[in-house]
């Protein structure tokens, strides 16, 4: 009887395969940031994705480059485009060893792994990766108000994925009501644009 439920249930069983496999591979893959130069990042994920796959096989998962829907209304005139998160950054699942690390550090547009490229690449957190895939969702409307902060201000992020960041700012939008703001992400400075709403003076 139960291995004709098992017939009938195909469905069910075949997801209970699939889960476990799921877990299996969950566990084998950790998350790595790879350092680009900057504006040659889809061509590392392309490498990634590609060369590096074949050479070794079911060991290469997801790469990620986190960008967000950005959209303006200047004097009436609404535009929209991707903007990179993180200029400079790949992500990449991957089953590591030393041969991969040197194969990834000696491809040309890399500068290897943060920070400082020595030593066995550190995996990131899961905390860091859901933070990383998760800010890339909504998008950013231009707002016009007063200009409540400066450059070179030291401000903290008071919302959103970047919460609890704290950086200093660049340069200002005061047209789109947004604030550029460098913050030191994983070894390295990484300028990223956010909303006035959602920085606070420190």
């Amino acid at each position: 009887m139960v291995e004709d439920e098992n017939v009938r249930d195909g469905n069910g069983e075949h997801m209970e395969e699939e889960d476990s496999g799921s877990t299996e591979e969950n566990e084998r893959f950790s998350w790595y940031v790879v350092n680009s130069f900057s504006g040659y990042e889809k061509r590392v994920m392309k490498f990634l994705e590609g060369q590096l796959s074949r050479k070794y096989p079911g060991r290469v998962g997801e790469v990620l480059i986190p960008t967000q829907d950005v959209t303006s209304n200047v004097r009436g005139k609404k535009t929209s485009r991707k903007k990179k998160l993180y200029p400079g950054y790949v992500f990449v699942q991957l089953e590591l060893d030393q041969e991969m690390i040197m194969d990834i550090r000696a491809m040309s547009n890399v500068s290897g792994f943060p920070p400082m490229n020595q030593g066995r690449p550190e995996p990131l957190s899961d905390e860091e990766i859901n933070r990383l895939k998760g800010q890339a969702e909504g998008s950013d409307k231009a707002k016009v108000v007063r200009v409540p902060y400066s450059v070179g201000q030291t401000v903290r992020v008071t919302e959103g994925p970047f919460n609890n960041f704290t950086g200093v700012v660049e340069s200002i939008n005061p047209e789109r009501g947004r604030v550029r703001v460098i913050f030191t992400i994983f070894g390295r400075k990484a300028p990223v644009e956010i909303d006035f709403s959602q920085v606070r003076p420190v």
